[in-house]
């Protein structure tokens, strides 16, 4: 049965072939009576009659051009392909003048089937032929398409690795299994649906499968309440640390549309109630698949709101120091459309957002894409290519933290029921910068239970937040992503505690970092107490000057707000060398080092009060000064508690 709105379409449609007609041709009653039968059958809804007569009158006038194209109108309309063919075709062979729109919707039908130069041909045609100014929008389409389909053949003769691996048994029935997530030690999450209903499962990550790079995954389970309700969830993201799990929840008594996003956090062994992430995030419309970056801040959503490019769009929002999102923007005309965009998936690295679009080239409907983030900004998007893409929608594809192989959900021929979960080696142009993890636990000098410290990375070079957590207050544990290639600086804060800093680097042996995939390291945070002192590890000099590096600003944001938090501290600013060189050079180096991290607090609004600068030189070594790793611990600057 037809929709009052497909019914009034589809006799728009065919009352504009019979009036083309009408205008040039000698009219005859019978076939025109006919053709009226056949308008109001249309009317009421009554197909096949309409059908019926429409092919008597193919019978009994074969020359009459309406009859073919009306029904070519009626198969098309409902996607039967190869009687719309037939009747399109017809429809030419008889009068190749009598309606250009055949050619076009000809030309859509034989792309669908592969038949690709026949395809180009007849949008050619229609181009050369269509010289009416009222139909210049469907010229740009026909090239549009022409283009598009040269992007489809030069795709299929280039195709890109690609060996999908069904996940098996322990994660894959009879039923859908879609948008998979991952934590940073690779824990898989994904959406299953049954009856309708939509409700998240989990697997453990278990040993390598034979090629070494695919994990095989343990039995499903099930997720408990609050990740399944009476509602429908699905669509989620885990934050690096895997404490916080932010997803779509719809038809909400709590909502602001028909699904919104929302989130929960991890306490100990035990999982909050989910809150709504509210109205700046979340719309009167559809908003859903979140996907969180690996700073913990950034959250990226499709949604069907009207302020977008397309049907559907990709949208992102920022959490600010005190815990509410900034107002949701649209991610722009780089990535989104006027098409579908859905399904984004920012890689931990923060290097690659991967989605996906039904516009511009692809292969059919729904292609993966992706587009790099350099300087903050995101590159043309890009098609990841055939045979990953093919005529059918492709979606919910995510990649592992060290970049090697993705995850999606296909309704391939050899699953097990409807969507299954499929995983492939990436090709190495597609693949992110590789991550590994950092994890570990505080250890509080006063043992002190109950505390929260905020673990800040930052890339040294840019002074750019890389990553962002903070331990957890019942068992002081803590885990971070970090890409491989940079050098960072580690600040690790915590009230009433002196902090922690750190630099190192991560471009160093790539290929034993990503093999050994995580880096432990606990952390000891000492109370603000007299007398009490600290090594800033992220102070960087000139070598031989005491000139304050770029790179130093991190450490000095951080001490202002040690400062700021505790106003009724003084500290002192302890300058030191190695023993190379004179005794007296060394001493007034060490001197004006620290002066010049004294000045930069006090141009940061620290009181001069509060702050003493003091040179040691090399009087006071930590270390041997006879190997050069010992001399570079003794080149040092420290804070002191007075």
């Amino acid at each position: 049965m037809w929709s009052k709105k497909e019914m009034k379409r589809l006799f728009f449609a065919i009352i504009v072939v019979v009036l083309s007609f009408n205008a040039y041709a000698q009219n005859n009653s019978k076939q025109d009576k006919m053709m009226d039968k056949a308008l109001t059958c249309i009317k009421n809804q009554e197909k096949d009659k309409a059908i019926c007569i429409l092919k008597d009158l193919t019978t009994k006038y074969p020359d009459y051009v309406p009859s073919y194209l009306a029904l070519a109108e009626i198969y098309y309309d409902e996607k039967n392909d190869e009687k719309s063919m037939e009747y399109y075709q017809k429809t030419i062979d008889i009068d190749p003048s009598y309606d250009m729109n055949a050619y076009y919707r000809l030309a859509l039908l034989c792309k669908n089937k592969k038949e690709y130069e026949k395809s180009k041909t007849l949008l050619n045609y229609y181009i050369s032929k269509q010289n009416n100014p009222k139909y210049k929008d469907k010229v740009i389409k026909c090239q549009e398409e022409i283009e598009n389909i040269d992007f489809i053949i030069n795709s299929i003769n280039n195709p890109v690795p690609f060996s999908p691996i069904n996940l098996g048994q322990n994660i894959n029935d009879t039923l859908d299994q879609y948008l998979p997530f991952l934590t940073c030690d690779e824990n898989l999450f994904f959406t299953q649906r049954a009856d309708g209903k939509e409700d998240f499962y989990m697997s453990q990550k278990g040993d390598k499968t034979n090629d070494e790079i695919i994990p095989q995954w343990q039995k499903k389970i099930k997720m408990p309440y609050p990740f399944n309700s009476e509602n429908n969830e699905g669509a989620g993201s885990i934050s690096p640390d895997g404490r916080v799990i932010y997803f779509a929840r719809c038809d909400a008594k709590t909502g602001y549309g028909s699904c919104d996003i929302y989130y929960s956090e991890k306490i100990g062994d035990k999982w909050s109630e989910a809150k709504n992430l509210g109205p700046n995030v979340n719309s009167s419309a559809w908003d859903s698949q979140p996907t969180i970056a690996s700073d913990g801040r950034t959250l990226f959503f499709a949604s069907n709101r009207k302020s977008g490019y397309g049907q559907s769009d990709i949208y992102y929002t920022y959490k600010q120091k005190n815990g509410q999102w900034t107002e949701a923007k649209n991610l722009g005309p780089t990535i989104n459309t006027p098409g579908k965009e859905m399904s984004p998936f920012i890689h931990p690295s923060n290097t690659t957002l991967y989605f996906s679009s039904d516009y511009g080239k692809t292969m059919g409907k729904m292609d993966i894409f992706y587009s790099r983030i350099v300087d903050g900004k995101m590159t043309e998007r890009k098609n990841i290519g055939y045979p990953i893409n093919t005529d059918k929608d492709e979606t919910c594809f995510i990649v592992s933290p060290n970049g090697k192989y993705a995850i999606y959900a296909s309704n391939r021929e050899q699953g097990y029921g409807l969507l299954d979960l499929y995983a492939f080696s990436l090709y190495k142009q597609a693949q992110p910068t590789p991550v590994i993890y950092m994890k570990g636990k505080v250890v509080y000098q006063d043992k002190k239970q109950g505390n929260q410290a905020l673990f800040e990375i930052k890339n040294i070079k840019t002074n750019r937040l890389v990553a962002s957590t903070v331990s957890d207050k019942v068992n002081d544990t803590y885990m971070l992503t970090l890409p491989i290639g940079e050098d960072y600086a580690l600040s690790v804060t915590c009230d009433g505690y002196l902090f922690y800093s750190e630099n190192f680097s991560l471009d160093k042996d790539t290929a034993s970092l990503i093999a050994k995939s995580s880096l432990e390291k606990d952390i000891n945070l000492i109370p603000i107490k007299e007398g009490n002192k600290i090594v800033l590890n992220n102070i960087f000099f000139a070598t031989n000057s005491y000139e304050l590096l770029p790179t130093s600003d991190s450490e000095i944001e951080t001490i202002e707000q040690l400062m700021k938090n505790n106003p009724t501290i003084k500290i002192e600013i302890s300058g030191f060398t190695d023993n190379v060189g004179k005794d007296a050079y060394n001493m007034n180096l060490s001197q004006k080092r620290a002066e010049s991290v004294r000045q930069a607090l006090i141009q940061k609004g620290v009181k001069e009060d509060r702050l003493v600068a003091k040179g040691y030189g090399n009087s006071k070594p930590v270390a041997s000064n006879d190997t050069e790793q010992g001399r570079q611990k003794n080149r040092r600057t420290e804070m002191v508690i007075f």
